[in-house]
């Protein structure tokens, strides 16, 4: 594994806003759902978050004549593999890139935050990073979107979860709520346009201000508007469950 792991969060537009908050971020990047061919990845992603995935979005998506995946792609899927055929050498990688990543945000007096399901729902390799680093909180946050139900029994004082809405799993989304984690959900909402006001019956949160979740209040939806594919089609108007009409 000679190759980093953890893409840098200033090569997002998103994650990098985090930088105003004097916060650097660290995004590990998977190949999403059975893309490797080495299990699933994303267990409870529905057919429409296949579909729709950002795995695609940006420079992901670009490919020239010819190829099949882009360099993007085949990293994804190369780092999925080594850590399927070694979990630990490949956690003990990426704890080494998250010490290297500390001292750097050090000099710069930054605090550092990991997502490490940037593109997976892997809580294994989460819970096990956040459990060996517990003692750099808060100057250390982990953080990440999940889909597995009872998102609140992973947490920990450093490892803050948002469940996301599927338009299918309404009731395990208000389990979660009910126990402290927020809920992230995917509106049709146009850039720049405002996010409904409540959803669930819970206050909606701009999620695209930022990407440190765990900066957000408690008990709130955070509200993310359609992007890539999933903001073609709410543009077409073809209905989906997903992407929630505002």
């Amino acid at each position: 594994m000679n190759r980093p792991l953890f893409t840098p969060g200033s090569a997002n537009p998103k994650t990098r806003k985090g930088e105003r908050f004097d916060v650097d971020t660290l995004v590990l990047h998977l190949a999403p759902s059975t893309r490797a061919g080495v299990g699933d990845m994303c267990p409870y992603a529905t057919a429409e978050c296949k579909a729709m995935c950002l795995n695609t979005a940006g420079r992901g998506g670009i490919t020239t004549p010819g190829e099949r995946r882009n360099a993007i792609q085949k990293a994804r899927i190369r780092r999925t593999r080594a850590y399927v055929r070694n979990p630990d050498a490949f956690c003990d990688e990426l704890a080494r890139e998250i010490r290297r990543g500390i001292d750097r945000a050090a000099r710069r007096r930054h605090w550092l935050s990991i997502r490490p399901n940037g593109t997976s729902d892997q809580p294994r390799i989460a819970t096990r990073l956040a459990d060996q680093f517990a003692h750099e909180a808060p100057f250390l946050m982990f953080y990440d979107y999940t889909k597995i139900p009872r998102p609140y029994l992973r947490q920990r004082p450093n490892y803050r979860l948002t469940f996301s809405y599927t338009g299918h799993n309404a009731a395990d989304a208000r389990d979660a709520l009910a126990h402290g984690c927020n809920v992230a959900v995917v509106f049709s909402t146009q850039r720049g346009a405002p996010l409904p006001v409540e959803f669930l019956g819970y206050p909606v949160i701009d999620g695209d201000a930022h990407d440190l979740r765990y900066l957000d209040p408690i008990g709130v939806i955070v509200g993310l508007r359609a992007k890539g594919r999933a903001a073609r089609r709410a543009r077409r108007g073809t209905p989906s469950a997903f992407v929630v009409a505002a």
